[in-house]
């Protein structure tokens, strides 16, 4: 009874009741009751004076009595129903006859309590109308959403129950040159075919079809592949929602991205289309997409090595400058490495963004407008790579059994790679050659010490020194020691960084 009483003071707030009764002194109790719970109360002594009463204030529940002189309460309800079907009428009656309860079923009574009333039954009474046009009103307020999703966006929209199309959109039907959703699934013979097999992109497979993978993630991007009805093979990013409070019901939405021509990328011909990796214009359509979808974007900074990333949301896109917001260690990351590697599903390689036009800590966002595809980035390091402390190593070079006298430090280590820098390179260095390196890391405890044999991975050259790869296997307990290394500078580099 607490939950019922709890939720009829909710619900009640935004709903109007009109209270008929001739006999006043249980008119004045009645009434004293229902103020505890309606804010808009109306009251009439007698049927003629209710109907008054209703086409003033158009409430939305209608409690009387039945046996009133005049205009009974049946004649009133009767009246009622012919101008609003929606009306709540709940009646009160001291006669029990079968024939007045017949009657009230067909003047279409919501509820009918015998008098004297017990509270705790008109309480019920009345949570169940209050409930029941509360539910009604959000169900209204759900179609009314729909209604503008349908008909004032430019995307393909389709709405599911329980796997099944129900609905499509007028961009919809024209976009397959179909009259209806009928015709459509004639033509397509069923959803599972719709969208077609294309490398990185969404489609139905063996093991499952498109939409069931898509249910399964909910509110994310994916690129898809679908032949409209000119035959032409058309690239879109479609979207699955679920419907609040709708069990089974989604909405996918279908945007036209043709035009960026990114096809080719997923297919694996990069080459071919350099120039399109390049070109800012194809991630800022991509980037507005996403904005548009509400969706987030990933941000990646690496500090000394320690990998620094936060979800990002956009917050504007004008003049070509992209506004993000994040979080304030991503945004003292960036102002450090002085650039941002973005990464998104709805991306066919990360992006690399340099130099930002200007950060705000106050606001917790960045600007910026430099952006390019890069097929290979750090953030997709299969392992740590960290830099040690300057002053806390130390590293010797042979190579052909001879110890190179230039001077040698490590940049970065992880369990097999180790890149160094040297003022000098050695002759007959190149990739592919073979090296012995020594390293000593000191430590709060004993000092790792680190003998390897390494192949040149790759070499970087620098106005005054160069940057050599090497990579390594390490044996199992040198590998545990290394690993245990990278674990304890971990956590010193981020108390590093927090003290920033």
């Amino acid at each position: 009874m607490n939950t019922m009483v709890q939720e009829l003071t909710l619900f009640a707030q935004e709903v109007k009741l009109l209270y008929i009764e001739d006999n006043k002194g249980l008119r004045e109790n009645i009434i004293s009751l229902l103020t505890k719970f309606f804010p808009y109360l109306y009251y009439a002594e007698n049927g003629e004076i209710g109907y008054e009463r209703y086409r003033q204030y158009n409430p939305d529940i209608v409690l009387s009595d039945i046996k009133m002189p005049g205009m009974s309460g049946f004649e009133l309800a009767k009246a009622i129903k012919l101008d609003n079907s929606d009306i709540r009428i709940i009646f009160l009656s001291a006669f029990d006859e079968k024939e007045y309860l017949y009657e009230a079923i067909e003047t279409g009574a919501f509820r009918y309590l015998a008098k004297p009333t017990k509270i705790p039954l008109l309480i019920s009474a009345l949570h169940a109308a209050v409930l029941s046009i509360h539910n009604e009103r959000n169900k209204r307020i759900f179609e009314r959403q729909l209604n503008d999703i349908f008909n004032y966006q430019n995307n393909l929209l389709m709405m599911f129950d329980k796997g099944i199309p129900i609905l499509v959109n007028r961009q919809f039907l024209d976009f397959f040159g179909v009259k209806n959703l009928d015709e459509f699934m004639q033509q397509r013979k069923g959803i599972r075919e719709l969208l077609l097999e294309h490398q990185g992109f969404l489609y139905s497979t063996s093991e499952s079809g498109w939409y069931e993978k898509a249910l399964a993630n909910s509110e994310q991007l994916f690129h898809t592949k679908v032949v409209n009805y000119d035959k032409e093979t058309r690239h879109l990013i479609m979207k699955l929602r679920k419907i609040p409070d709708k069990e089974g019901m989604t909405i996918v939405s279908f945007d036209d991205i043709s035009e960026l021509n990114l096809m080719m990328i997923f297919d694996g011909n990069a080459t071919k289309n350099d120039q399109k990796l390049q070109e800012s214009n194809a991630v800022m359509k991509l980037m507005n997409v996403i904005k548009e979808n509400g969706s987030e974007v990933k941000l990646h900074n690496f500090y000394r090595g320690l990998t620094i990333v936060n979800s990002a949301i956009l917050i504007n896109i004008d003049d070509n400058k992209i506004v993000l917001k994040t979080a304030y260690a991503q945004l003292k990351a960036i102002k450090i490495a002085k650039n941002i590697t973005i990464t998104s599903e709805l991306f066919p390689y990360s992006v690399l963004c340099k130099v930002p036009h200007s950060i705000d800590f106050d606001q917790q966002t960045i600007t910026f407008s430099d952006m390019q595809f890069i097929q290979e980035s750090a953030d997709q390091r299969a392992n740590i790579r960290l830099e040690p402390d300057e002053g806390r190593h130390s590293a010797t070079l042979f190579y052909d059994e001879i110890k190179f006298s230039g001077r040698t430090r490590v940049v970065d280590i992880s369990i097999c790679s180790v890149k160094i820098e040297i003022d000098a390179l050695p002759a007959g260095l190149c990739i592919g050659t073979m090296s012995k390196i020594s390293m000593i890391f000191e430590t709060d405890h004993a000092p790792l010490l680190l003998i390897i044999q390494g192949k040149v991975h790759r070499i970087d050259t620098f106005a005054k020194s160069f940057n050599v790869v090497y990579l390594f296997a390490l044996s199992p307990v040198d590998k545990e020691k290394v690993r245990n290394y990278i674990a304890n500078r971990q956590m010193e580099l981020i108390r590093e960084f927090k003290a920033l």
